[in-house]
């Protein structure tokens, strides 16, 4: 395929086609007034782990991460608060899929009026709940886990955003 590609054989639908892809995501990281992060619950995938709000960005309609993440907090949470300042952008992937892409944006600090407001909808989120950073071991899959304790740390240091891979920081390449 790459010598058709390369010898420009293909017409420009038949070259877009057989590019690489990649799934893009934006994620909220919002915490209470204690620091605790913010998850949710969804109805589909492991019962026993939990997520960031967020979800799939809708590039084949223009979306970008940014208004991707507010329209997903607006879905999943009920409320419609603009992100703030890109936290990282976390790069994974597993053999046999495609890459996938996740913007973490900074949600701020949700106070208890905010909190009250939030409204699931129930045929995607079973519930949420804040949860302190030390205990996300046994709600989230170890690269969410990774990816926000490194939010956590770029939102409390000011630094960022973070180039993550699987939830680690990348290690640039020296030539």
């Amino acid at each position: 395929m790459r010598a058709l590609e390369q010898s420009g054989a293909l017409d420009s639908a038949s070259h877009r086609a057989n590019r690489p892809k990649a799934l893009t995501a934006a994620s909220a990281v919002f915490t209470d007034s204690a620091g605790r992060v913010l998850l949710v619950q969804p109805t589909y995938g492991r019962a026993d782990r939990w997520h960031l709000p967020g979800g799939g960005v809708d590039s084949d309609l223009g979306e970008n991460p940014r208004a991707a993440a507010r329209r997903e907090v607006r879905e999943e949470l009920g409320l419609d608060l603009p992100p703030g300042r890109l936290l990282a952008v976390n790069w994974s992937h597993k053999p046999g899929r495609p890459a996938r892409v996740r913007f973490l944006y900074d949600g701020g600090a949700l106070d208890p009026a905010a909190l009250a407001r939030i409204r699931l909808p129930p045929a995607e989120l079973v519930r949420w709940r804040t949860v302190a950073p030390g205990d996300l071991r046994a709600l989230v899959a170890p690269s969410l886990r990774r990816q926000i304790r490194a939010c956590l740390g770029a939102r409390e240091s000011g630094a960022g955003p973070l180039e993550l891979h699987a939830g680690r920081p990348a290690v640039a390449d020296r030539a």
